[in-house]
């Protein structure tokens, strides 16, 4: 009966590792939250280049960053909950320690400018990619520069480091009374939207491909003060595709620590059998 028993939770773990890895990764890389966007309702006075500015002037601003987060991540096939530990070396790296069950690594993914690595603990594989492989495969545009601005609450343009006050005329501005919305577009009709309310928070990122019909909405409450800057603990993600919800993602984070001594290690245990990402998708099917 014991060995049952723990056979069915290890199925379980298993089963529920492989989608948090795989839906975080896809959640995160994909670019309408359930959560509701809190704004200050005061009038925006300021004329938009200025305000631009603004929001600019109050991106978060760090060197390193570290924090716990809770997942909750639902799509057509799972919904689960993991702890993942959250680590981000600005303009370097960002490593994600996957920790459904009692605090133990199953899968731990680093991201970096140029490549995507991940290693599964349970079935002692890994994975080590650069994006174009990535965008061959899983037909999914890429950019890590994207990412790191969805996770720490910064309005970004793809391809460029860092935004700057010279960039606002490249932007549509449309502005109502309490909020401001600031869109780019690429060469292929991808919207980058971003909508700011009268403190000048980042409340909402938007990615939107019309002519493929893919969407992403990144939202972002719960703003608590952190080194003097404002952070939000609890940040909502939602991605279609074709009208059809792909998966959502919750992520509360706790207060993250910034600027301290970061070391990112990413040593592949031995024994492990490389696969690429777009086999362990594959695998969940058999799941």
């Amino acid at each position: 009966m014991k060995e049952r028993k723990m056979k069915s939770l290890m199925t379980s773990i298993k089963k529920h590792s492989v989608w948090i890895a795989v839906g975080l990764v896809g959640m995160l890389i994909g670019c309408k939250s359930s959560i509701g966007t809190t704004t200050s309702g005061a009038a925006i006075t300021k004329a938009d280049e200025v305000f631009f500015a603004s929001v600019l002037d109050r991106s978060f601003r760090f060197n390193t960053f570290a924090a716990r987060m809770n997942l909750d991540f639902s799509s057509q096939q799972q919904e689960f909950s993991s702890r993942v530990q959250v680590k981000i070396i600005r303009d370097d790296r960002i490593q994600l320690s996957i920790q459904p069950v009692l605090g133990i690594e199953l899968y731990r993914i680093e991201l970096s400018k140029d490549s995507i690595k991940m290693f599964d603990r349970l079935n002692k594989r890994y994975v080590a990619d650069n994006y174009q492989q990535l965008r061959r495969e899983m037909n999914v545009d890429f950019n890590f520069q994207n990412l790191q601005a969805l996770l720490t609450n910064r309005m970004f343009i793809p391809g460029e480091n860092q935004l700057t006050t010279n960039h606002f005329r490249q932007f549509r501005v449309r502005k109502n009374n309490s909020t401001a919305e600031f869109q780019w577009m690429d060469r292929n009709k991808t919207a980058y939207t971003f909508i700011a309310d009268s403190e000048e928070k980042l409340l909402t990122t938007k990615i939107e491909n019309e002519p493929q019909k893919q969407f992403l909405t990144w939202e972002y409450t719960r703003f608590q003060t952190v080194n003097n800057q404002l952070f939000p603990l609890r940040m909502t993600a939602r991605l279609t595709s074709d009208n059809q919800l792909q998966g959502s993602a919750v992520l509360t984070f706790s207060t993250p620590e910034i600027n301290s001594p970061l070391a990112l290690d990413f040593t592949i245990p031995s024994g492990y059998n490389r696969v690429s990402l777009e086999q362990i998708i594959h695998s969940l099917r058999t799941l």
